[in-house]
């Protein structure tokens, strides 16, 4: 052992000696250069929150044998429920930095690549730097947003300073691939519900056209547009932004985050029109069977309007009450509203068929027409930009069902 150290000790007098000879001074290492940093992509998970991913950015220390995991996507909130929480704008988020760890995720079944970066020394400080300021407990909370500020786009911007901001220079003039509504319905298209409802609370602003700078608010994004990322280094030469990808593990039994998002549309108007086919049933049957097709009928009616009366509260509660940009202007409203609540009582009374001041059917037929025209109009306002809107679904949902229960097919009869 002596002798080896003794060895070690000359080479380094050598090499020291050496550059004195030539005129040259022998760099001096840096503690950067011990660092190798990572970007950690990871699937999404079952919770509502974690349906669109996570990213992180990982510090190594191969001098030193360990690893820090930066997190922007920590949040905290006063009660039980995040949804709750979320509804009422108590969520609060942070930065944390932690010991790197993946047996969590793998537990959990989620997909994890690591992406490692070839960064220059001076940038892997600037890096280091901005990372351990916003940990620190007078920086470390911000104002998260879905789509602009977010554990996604924290590592984007990060790995911005590592390339001089190269990064947004390239991908901010990019034209994106597609809509913020479309990526969004990359993850959630197995959840069929769940995908309509978000798309109808979702208004205007999320079908603009995006950059691939904007699209990177999902941590798919960032893996997919790093690898392929050449960056001019400080020496002045052309390099791959990453050096490596891994996969850490790969889920076996969660559903594929789609390439690009599937037409839902036709779907929904195939629902639709089994609905108009039980409607028409019941229509028929209350010739046959007026007592049965009545109740049946008017039950169908409070079915419809509970549906779509408490959708249209929860889209005007988020329209006025949540400080959410992504759910205003949303045109769905003029049609689906908590006017359609009406239709409740109205059933239940048509299903009686007691006498009152009103007429509980003519009074649903007027409700549903309404829907129709509303519905007919927002769909033909499309054409112009001002009032553009992915709501196709919407349409195709409702429509149909609003047609075959308003006065519109009274009236071809009478045309007949």
């Amino acid at each position: 052992m002596k002798g080896n150290k003794i060895l070690n000790f000359i080479v380094i007098l050598l090499i020291y000696a050496q550059g004195s000879l030539y005129g040259q001074t022998v760099p001096e290492r840096k503690p950067a250069d011990d660092l190798v940093f990572k970007v950690a992509v990871y699937g999404p998970s079952d919770e509502i929150f974690i349906w669109w991913g996570h990213a992180a950015l990982i510090v190594e220390n191969t001098r030193w044998g360990y690893s820090r995991v930066f997190d922007w996507g920590i949040f905290t909130y006063p009660g039980d429920s995040f949804l709750w929480e979320f509804v009422n704008n108590r969520v609060q988020y942070k930065c944390t930095v932690d010991i790197a760890s993946m047996n969590g995720y793998i537990e959990e079944d989620r997909d994890i690549t690591i992406y490692t970066l070839d960064l220059d020394t001076e940038k892997k400080e600037a890096i280091l730097n901005y990372a351990e300021n916003n940990v620190l407990p007078e920086n470390c909370f911000y104002s998260y947003h879905e789509f602009h500020d977010n554990c996604s786009t924290r590592i984007r911007d990060i790995i911005d300073i590592g390339t001089g901001g190269q990064l947004k220079a390239l991908y901010a003039e990019t034209p994106g691939r597609f809509t913020i509504r479309q990526h969004i319905r990359r993850f959630t298209w197995f959840r069929p519900f769940s995908d309509w409802f978000l798309a109808f609370l979702m208004g205007q602003d999320l079908d603009e056209p995006v950059t691939v700078w904007d699209e990177m608010f999902l941590p798919v994004e960032i893996g997919r547009n790093l690898v392929d990322f050449q960056y001019t280094g400080i020496s002045g030469s052309e390099r791959k932004l990453v050096s490596k990808v891994e996969i850490v593990n790969a889920t076996k039994n969660r559903p594929p985050v789609l390439n690009k998002p599937l037409r839902q549309w036709p779907v929904n108007l195939m629902l639709s029109m089994m609905v108009v086919v039980f409607i028409t049933l019941i229509t028929i049957l209350r010739k046959k069977k007026p007592v049965a097709g009545r109740i049946l009928w008017g039950i169908t009616q409070s079915l419809l309007g509970l549906f779509f009366g408490i959708s249209g509260c929860v889209l005007v509660f988020a329209l006025f009450f949540m400080k959410y940009d992504y759910f205003q202007q949303n045109s769905n409203l003029l049609f689906i509203n908590p006017l359609l609540l009406a239709a409740v009582p109205l059933g239940i009374l048509a299903a009686m068929n007691k006498p009152w001041r009103i007429m509980p059917e003519k009074c649903l037929r007027i409700l549903w027409t309404y829907v129709f025209i509303a519905g007919v109009f927002t769909l033909f306002i499309k054409i112009l930009p001002v009032f553009f809107q992915q709501n196709q679904d919407t349409h195709a949902i409702i429509l149909p069902i609003a047609c075959a229960l308003s006065y519109i097919p009274e009236f071809k009869k009478h045309g007949r």
